[in-house]
């Protein structure tokens, strides 16, 4: 009795919102054209296709004809589109409005631009839990996939992931899809005939199975060597032709075609869970990235904060609507194999986004105006407060050394203060190793890069320098007299006080024209074997009229004894800032940089700027200086 499958193929096309123009160009042209390209020249394969709307609105502006190809196959019934939330985010990380919203957004392009009726949702790193299945229920979705992960996880077996089960929740159902890890490892990166081959294993004399595959479509061209392999050795072309060949036993499907014809394995409930590398990168929970990354907690915080404002606004503000959306693109709010995190031009559009949206919502009728607000902003139990005039945000957290761990220059919706903490990662003990795996081109066969360990550039085992403490501004140091530039700049130094993490007291005052912030903190300093009390106290001051702080310091020694040390305050800045000082200080500045794992291999990113004026001196009783912050960003 001869034996046949079915086989739902399909590609998730994402680039983030931010990203470089011509990475965009490059993923145009070495992946999304030449796959539709190759697609629509075998009528007789029906395929699954998923584009994020940050890709649709550029592909809309700049190449047009990938979209027409795509809409000429739906109209063919050769493709089959899904929806997904607009700017792909991480679904169970906003709120359900949003959700809602940015599906529903997805949903209309698909209606308007294909005349198509979305049966099918895409999930942003197939981050599932369990809450979203209202969310798509209400937004019409019939089906989602998830990794065959997610389903061993719920306890099924690996014999038992050729099709589709049911799921529900408060008596909403929805179809699930296992996506096939051993399909999504060797397609492309195999022989075309091996797809085919692993295929005819799984086929029965029901013919009734089905395998399901929608996975990267930057797999096809714009991962490291694919476009040599996928494209001018034809691997796709030779696959397809592959498909086609044995169309006898191996039937390819749109996935809403086999609902229509097949019913479902069963019924299972999925727990909160990821793909098998998410999971591991995560440690489990995708928000286990918000503790390993403050600053990933600092975006999501500042996306929820927004979020909720425009959720109160007594009209509908479309434009900031779509910038908080933006906002919650997913790819730097978390860090793999990818850049994620590390990369510094998408974490500055998601803040300019956040920035964009909250200042449209805060519009005045005053051109002059300051004000404050005490709230608990990341949710740890302790209050933080934002001073904003026209011009800034400034973030400040009485625990974290009363420093500044955001400031916003509004007008061009910037984060002055974005940047990373130099930290370790897993993958940094790879770094350094002489054998490193190698692209191979030719005849060969890439590595995917689950598998590709390279450098981009040599030495960066030199740059692997970690801090002690989060890289925020406003932090006090005490340093012993001699430390050297090259010793703090380096972590190689010893901190004498307890002050660039201990928490700070907080007051403050506002008059009609400026609001000014108390931070003190008594604490100690090690010097010469005793822990000698000293006091600090700043102050923080923003009037109602410039992109100005202006800060005073108080430092008393509340001992007998002269304290002989180096006093230092420490900024991380990413855009332009001017300074002065009332007592000249010496100063200190270098490049913050990270190595990070990317797609492409281990590489430096630079990600701000460490200033650092700092004082020699004899602290008998007090000494007091003033400093001003001057923002400016053309």
């Amino acid at each position: 009795m001869s034996k046949s499958i079915n086989f739902l193929f399909g590609v998730h096309n994402h680039q983030p919102v931010g990203n470089f123009e011509g990475v965009f160009n490059r993923a145009s042209h070495d992946c999304y054209r030449p796959f539709v390209e190759t697609l629509y020249n075998f009528p007789q394969i029906k395929a699954n296709i998923h584009f994020s709307g940050s890709l649709i609105d550029w592909l809309i502006k700049n190449e047009p004809i990938v979209l027409q190809k795509v809409k000429q196959m739906v109209q063919r019934k050769q493709v089959e589109i899904l929806s997904g939330a607009y700017y792909e985010p991480v679904l169970p990380i906003i709120p359900q409005r949003d959700r809602l919203g940015q599906i529903r957004m997805l949903n209309s392009f698909i209606r308007d631009y294909f005349n198509y009726q979305p049966q099918g949702c895409w999930i942003g790193e197939r981050v599932w839990d369990p809450d979203l299945i209202s969310s798509l229920v209400e937004s019409g979705i019939k089906y989602i996939l998830l990794d065959d992960f997610h389903f061993r996880y719920a306890g099924l077996k690996e014999k038992n992931l050729l099709g589709y089960y049911y799921t529900e929740k408060e008596a909403q159902k929805l179809a699930v899809f296992p996506i096939v890890k051993r399909l999504r490892y060797i397609i492309p990166f195999s022989a075309p005939h091996q797809p085919i081959d692993y295929l005819r294993s799984l086929a029965t004399p029901q013919g009734d199975l089905a395998a399901t595959i929608v996975d990267d479509g930057e797999k096809f061209g714009l991962w490291p060597g694919t476009h040599q392999w996928v494209y001018k050795k034809k691997w796709l072309e030779k696959f397809f032709h592959l498909l086609v060949k044995n169309k006898d036993w191996l039937k390819t499907m749109t996935i809403s075609g086999y609902i229509s014809e097949y019913p479902a394995l069963g019924s299972s409930y999925f727990p909160a869970a990821s793909y098998e590398e998410m999971m591991s990168w995560s440690g489990g929970d995708f928000h286990n990235f918000f503790i390993k990354y403050p600053e990933a907690n600092n975006m999501h915080q500042r996306m929820l904060y927004v979020s909720e404002k425009l959720s109160q606004a007594k009209e509908d503000n479309q434009e900031a609507r779509r910038s908080l959306y933006k906002g919650q693109c997913n790819c730097p709010y978390w860090h793999g194999v990818f850049g994620g995190i590390y990369l510094g031009h998408l974490r500055q559009s998601v803040y300019q986004n956040l920035i964009t949206a909250q200042t449209l919502l805060e519009k005045k009728s005053s051109s002059s105006w300051v004000e404050l607000e005490v709230l608990d902003f990341d949710k740890d139990g302790s209050d933080e407060l934002i001073v904003k005039n026209p011009y800034l945000n400034v973030f400040i957290a009485p625990r974290l050394g009363g420093g500044i761990f955001e400031m916003d220059y509004r007008p061009k919706a910037l984060n002055l203060t974005d940047g990373m903490t130099r930290r370790p990662e897993e993958y940094h003990q790879k770094i350094g190793r002489k054998r490193l795996k190698k692209f191979k081109l030719g005849d060969e066969i890439p590595f995917s890069i689950h598998d590709l360990l390279r450098s981009k550039e040599d030495g960066l085992e030199k740059f692997l320098i970690y801090d002690s403490y989060r890289r925020i501004s406003l932090l006090d140091h005490f340093l012993p007299s001699g430390t050297t530039f090259e010793a703090f700049r380096d972590a190689q130094y010893e901190e004498l006080g307890d002050f660039v993490d201990g928490e700070y007291s907080l007051k403050h005052r506002k008059d009609w024209h400026s609001i000014s912030v108390i931070l003190k903190r008594q604490g100690r300093v090690s010097y010469r074997g005793r822990a000698v009390p000293v006091s600090i106290t700043k102050e923080v001051c923003l009037n109602d009229k410039a992109a100005q702080l202006d800060i005073s310091y108080t430092l008393e020694n509340l001992s007998a004894e002269p304290l002989e040390v180096i006093f230092a305050v420490e900024f991380n800045i990413s855009l332009p800032a001017s300074f002065s000082f009332k007592e000249q200080p010496n100063l200190w500045s270098f490049p913050l940089e990270t190595v990070s794992a990317s797609e492409s291999g281990f590489e430096r990113n630079y990600q701000q700027t460490v200033i650092l004026p700092f004082w020699p001196f004899k602290l008998e009783r007090i000494w007091q200086t003033k400093l001003t912050a001057v923002i400016s960003a053309a």
